[in-house]
């Protein structure tokens, strides 16, 4: 046995992000470390809104190795599920509207960022022959209701599973961030054997060479340990506090500061359960909606410089017919860029401690559990290789950039221009990465060429390491372009010189309206799966 091992390591923060790291390092190390939860007070107290969106890799990559039963946790955690974003009225201008306004060509201003795959048809996304066709004039289609299953499904409010739990379809869930927090808080201390110890940080000890030897509590706790994991969130307390690593502030770039939030009953038997995250256009921002059993989140984000609190209150109150005095919001400040280097000496930082890009597309969930991943594969022993870092930083780094270019992308191609904050989306300068990529796109080329079949998805360990890497493929740009009415300049050159191959996509077009008009008539409705679930 390497005598050079970790033996403790000690995770700053408890909250869902510490929770999950140490599920995670406790199921993957198998426990040969000695692992200690610093948890502050604030971190068991419930936020006014908890509720929080994730991506499918979810259940693969994390519950599933822990080997929790996705029903289980479902249960534990409030979960519900989310098949899609629904973006409403991100072309249009006006008032705030949980209603789509009407576009000028008569359809309606919303569009669906669907957790379904793209289909590949003979080496090329799908995406490739809708554009043909609509440039063509055969089709007036939207690009979501053409290339994937689940629009209709998620405008009936329907489920993406049967009752009895075989999914239709691809899907995330929604969930109440302080419900996993205390879910797995029970399960790894009881699985694991963690240590938790409750209390306020107060400093760090270090040695000669400027690693961490030890985290001292205001309550009078010592506790050393050879690693020390941050998951202490926005505040980046040792790796930004004690080791005074630089952060890169991005809220300029992607217009997100603050967010003004709040949780609303809802009557889940009258009005349905949406299966989907919603994501209202404003004047002065966008909104959110994550629906939870018997209420939803709902939080106002917007940058601070073109916005008041107050601003954004009445504009969220608006929006859902809130009473503005009765109602309880809550402020979030959101530290919205990257701290530069993620792993120094023996710190490493995960979570939002890391970085964040703000709400918008659950990027969160995506780096937190592409970090675990990661900080497992590079796990270091006590002589901290510095290639291990380097390779964990790089990696950090293309991810971080990858995400950045989607979001931003969001902002810099809605049409909307009629206040300060949908004009400033497009004042900014495009990152080099995402101007290629909409050239890319404008020249009908694929914009980030991966495999989007099943297998890419199901199939072996190699596989989903791959999804956590590069999850923004051609389908998701696609999606989002096509959606904000942003079109390639032509049909890509080469299909005119395929013509089985285009005969081929007809046929699955075709394909796909039958599997949609099939499960329109067999799935149940979210609320009814999730009574199901949770009542029996």
């Amino acid at each position: 046995m390497n005598s050079r091992r970790i033996r403790k390591a000690v995770i700053l923060g408890g909250g869902a992000e510490g929770w999950m790291t140490a599920a995670h390092l406790g199921k993957a190390l198998q426990g040969t470390v000695d692992l200690t939860v610093l948890e502050s007070p604030h971190d068991t107290a419930p936020p006014i809104a908890s509720g929080v969106g994730t991506l499918p890799h979810l259940h693969r990559c994390f519950f599933d190795p822990l080997g929790i039963n996705e029903d289980e946790w479902m249960r534990e955690c409030g979960a519900g599920f989310k098949t899609a974003v629904r973006f409403v009225n991100w072309r249009t201008e006006g008032p705030g509207s949980a209603e789509p306004r009407q576009l000028p060509t008569g359809s309606s201003d919303h569009f669906y960022h669907s957790t379904g795959l793209l289909p590949d048809c003979e080496g090329l996304p799908l995406s490739h022959y809708w554009f043909k066709r609509k440039h063509e004039g055969r089709t007036q289609d939207p690009f979501d209701y053409a290339c994937f299953r689940e629009p209709p499904l998620l405008d009936a409010k329907l489920a993406p599973r049967w009752l009895d739990g075989r999914a239709a379809t691809r899907y995330a869930w929604h969930l109440d961030a302080a419900l996993l927090a205390d879910y797995l808080r029970r399960f790894t201390t009881a699985k694991h054997d963690t240590h938790v110890v409750v209390g306020e940080l107060a400093g760090a000890d270090r040695d000669e060479h400027g690693r961490l030897t030890a985290l001292r509590t205001t309550e009078g706790h010592v506790l050393d340990a050879d690693l020390f994991i941050d998951c202490s969130g926005y505040e980046g307390a040792l790796i930004n506090g004690v080791l005074a690593e630089p952060f890169e502030d991005l809220s300029g770039e992607l217009l997100c500061d603050r967010a003004v939030v709040a949780r609303i009953p809802h009557n889940d038997r009258a009005e349905g359960v949406d299966p989907y995250t919603s994501a209202v256009a404003v004047p002065s921002g966008w909104a959110w909606k994550i629906p939870l059993r018997g209420s939803f989140s709902t939080g106002h984000v917007h940058h601070s410089s073109l916005t008041t609190e107050d601003e954004a209150r009445a504009e969220l109150s608006t929006l859902w017919g809130l009473d503005a005095e009765r109602t309880a919001f809550d402020t979030l400040d959101l530290r919205v860029g990257r701290t530069r280097r993620t792993w120094v000496d023996n710190v490493i930082a995960v979570g939002r401690s890391a970085g964040s890009l703000g709400p918008l597309q659950s990027t969160g969930s995506h780096f937190l559990v592409a970090a675990l991943h990661r900080l497992v594969t590079h796990f270091p022993d006590r002589d901290f290789d510095p290639a291990l870092a380097d390779s964990y930083n790089r990696e950090t780094d293309e991810i971080f950039a990858d995400s950045r270019d989607f979001v931003q992308a969001h902002l810099a191609f809605a049409p909307r221009t009629d206040t300060a904050f949908w004009r400033a989306g497009k004042e900014r300068e495009l990152p080099a990465g995402l101007r290629r990529k909409a050239d890319a796109y404008r020249a009908a080329l694929p914009v980030n060429p991966v495999a989007t079949d099943e297998a890419a998805y199901y199939g072996s360990h190699g596989n989903a390491e791959a999804e956590l890497h590069n999850i923004w493929t051609d389908g998701h740009y696609y999606s989002v372009l096509a959606g904000l009415g942003t079109e390639p300049r032509t049909a890509l050159p080469v299909l005119a010189h395929r013509p089985e191959s285009v005969a081929a996509a007809d046929q699955l077009f075709t394909a796909i309206e039958r599997q949609q008009r099939n499960l329109l008539d067999t799935l149940p409705t979210a609320y009814d799966c999730l009574r199901n679930l949770y009542e029996g």
